[in-house]
């Protein structure tokens, strides 16, 4: 009787510790209603625009960018990855409505997943 719930529960844990693809969001989706899609993984399609390319404090390279279509949303991605602007990208990441980072606030940006981009 142990093994018939044993293996059955084995297979669920197995799968629930697999990442999640995200949720496929068009930009207008989730700036329309971003309390949704706030901490949730979503798959972005855009245009980039206003690329920089920085460094932290600690000398991690990093970028931000808006990804747009019809709107804009605010990108953020550890690395250097090989974009530019005016490409148009899939961006795969967690969604924040708003974001506290070392005294700064951010609303309604999409941290990008690492070489997601």
């Amino acid at each position: 009787m142990l093994k018939r719930f044993a293996i059955p529960a084995l297979v669920f844990a197995f799968y629930a510790t697999l990442p999640t693809a995200g949720a496929a969001a068009t930009i207008s989706q989730i700036l329309g209603s971003p309390s949704t899609y706030d901490g949730s993984h979503v798959d972005v399609r855009g245009t980039v625009e206003h690329l920089e390319q920085k460094v932290s404090h600690k000398g991690n390279p990093y970028v931000t960018f808006s990804l747009c279509s019809s709107q804009c949303i605010h990108v953020f991605a550890f690395g250097s990855p090989g974009i530019s602007d005016g490409q148009t990208i899939t961006v795969r990441g967690t969604f924040a409505a708003v974001k506290h980072v070392s005294g700064y606030t951010f609303y309604n940006e999409i941290d990008a997943d690492d070489a997601s981009l």
